[in-house]
């Protein structure tokens, strides 16, 4: 499973609604990529793990929500991997 914030006020006008009839991940995600840095965040919550993993993962989630870097401004979509 991925898990996906970006913000409230973003330079694309996401909503919080903006993704809840796409079913196709990929398209989520590729529309997500073409934000700004510092807009969105992206956790693959099937890795659990510290080191050079290739993405940031439920470790990193951890950190950043008990950092309080995700508290206020951001909408947040779970995606579906195709092998869950």
């Amino acid at each position: 499973m991925i898990i996906a914030f970006y913000k409230a006020e973003n330079s694309f006008g996401l909503e919080r609604h903006s993704f809840d009839n796409e079913e196709d991940g990929k398209k989520i995600l590729e529309t997500l990529a073409q934000l700004p840095e510092g807009e969105c965040k992206v956790y693959d919550m099937s890795v659990y793990g510290y080191g050079n993993l290739p993405c940031p993962n439920a470790v990193d989630f951890k950190e950043d929500y008990n950092n309080e870097e995700l508290d206020g401004g951001w909408w947040c979509v779970v995606i579906k991997k195709d092998e869950d």
